[in-house]
């Protein structure tokens, strides 16, 4: 063999070798781009599910807060409401009249004793305002 044919040689068997690293290459390349291409499609899909679970999450409290708010302004115009009818019931002119006492327990008998006109209503606007929220179930 001539050395003319043993370099050519030489070259062919290195462009052959050469064409079948690049082709190696970018079949490793296409490799790599398929699993980052996965992965980030992976990735996507939970941050996705991740986003539009906090979304329902946000929505449910959004909801709750309309929910409670809703109650509160209900509440608030029962006691207000509450609050017209025992200033009118406790203006009147029958009821100015009226002497409160309450009876106190002891243990040698129960005693009579004045009671104050103001701490009446504030009583029976607590025990109103009591069975209020008991109805509505705040």
């Amino acid at each position: 063999m001539s050395l003319e044919k043993i370099v050519e040689k030489i070259i062919a068997d290195a462009r052959s070798e050469g064409e079948k690293i690049i082709l190696e290459s970018r079949r490793t390349a296409e490799e790599i781009k398929a699993a980052a291409r996965k992965e980030a499609e992976e990735k996507a899909a939970a941050r996705r599910s991740e986003v539009e679970r906090d979304a329902r999450l946000q929505a449910s409290r959004i909801v709750s807060q309309a929910r409670l708010e809703k109650k509160l302004r209900l509440l608030t115009q029962k006691r207000e409401l509450l609050d017209e009818v025992l200033t009118k019931a406790f203006d009147s002119d029958s009821f100015r009249r009226l002497e409160f006492k309450r009876q106190v327990v002891f243990r040698d008998g129960v005693r009579e004793e004045a009671f104050d006109r103001g701490k009446f209503v504030a009583e029976l606007r607590t025990r109103l305002e009591e069975e209020i929220l008991d109805a509505l179930k705040i």
